[in-house]
C-alpha cells in the first residue's frame, strides 16, 4: 500500500520533514539527471531520521510518486488562482489559455521537470488522482465560459487531453530544456485537434 493515506493526517512536524524530503529528493535527482537514487541517501540528506522517514514514506518509490503529484495538484492550485484577461469567445480560446498558462509553469517548474518524466511513466494511482483534479479545473473553465453539452466521459477525454499537453511539454523539456514558441504552438494544435473530436465547432456563451 503507497502512503496516501498517511500524508494527509501529517501534524506540523511531519509536514516540515515531507517538505525536506521532497526537496533533497528533488536535488538529487537534478545533480544526477535523473538516475536512480536511494531512500536513505534522501532521507540522510534532508536530516530527517530513518523512523520518522518512514512513518510519511514506505519508501523511494513512494516519495517520487508524491513528488510528481504534488507537481501536478500545484499546478491545478496555478490555473485556479489566474483568469484569462478577456472573456474566451471560443472553446478553442480556452484550450489555448490552458496550454500557454500549462508552458508558464512548465517553464517556472523546469528543474523539477527535467526528473519527472521517469517518475510519472509508472502511472501510480497518486499521479492518476492529479490528473483527475486538472481535468476537473480545466472543465471548470470550459463551463465557466460555455453552456456545454451533455458529452460522453467528457471527464475522461479532458485527462487524455491534460496528458496530451503533459507529454508534448515533457518531451520538449527533456530534449531541448525548455518549452519553445514552436512547441508550445504544437501543443495548442494537438489540443485544439483532440477537442474538435468531441466538441461542437460553436458553443453558447455563458
Amino acid at each position: 500500500m503507497r502512503s496516501e493515506q498517511r500524508i494527509p493526517k501529517l501534524r506540523t512536524r511531519g509536514r516540515e520533514n515531507r517538505r525536506k524530503l521532497l526537496a533533497e529528493a528533488r536535488r538529487l535527482l537534478l545533480e544526477r539527471k535523473g538516475q536512480p537514487v536511494r531512500f536513505s541517501e534522501v532521507f540522510e540528506a534532508a536530516g530527517v531520521s530513518r523512523g520518522s522517514a518512514y512513518r510519511i514514506y514506505i519508501g523511494i518509490d513512494d516519495l517520487l510518486q508524491d513528488l510528481a503529484s504534488d507537481w501536478m495538484n500545484s499546478f491545478v492550485d496555478y490555473l485556479e488562482a489566474s483568469r484569462p484577461d478577456v472573456a474566451p469567445e471560443s472553446w478553442g480560446d480556452v484550450s489555448d489559455y490552458f496550454v500557454v498558462r500549462a508552458a508558464e509553469y512548465w517553464a517556472d517548474t523546469a528543474d523539477t521537470m527535467r526528473v519527472l518524466p521517469r517518475v510519472r511513466s509508472n502511472a501510480p494511482s497518486s499521479y492518476t488522482v492529479a490528473v483527475q483534479a486538472l481535468s476537473e479545473c480545466l472543465a471548470g473553465m470550459f463551463d465557466r465560459y460555455f453552456a456545454m453539452p451533455d458529452i460522453p466521459d467528457w471527464m475522461a477525454r479532458l485527462s487524455f487531453y491534460v496528458q496530451i499537453c503533459d507529454v508534448a511539454f515533457s518531451d520538449a523539456v527533456r530534449n531541448e530544456g525548455r518549452i519553445g514558441d514552436q512547441r508550445q504552438a504544437e501543443a495548442r494544435a494537438l489540443c485544439r485537434t483532440y477537442l474538435e473530436f468531441h466538441l461542437p465547432t460553436w458553443l453558447p456563451s455563458r
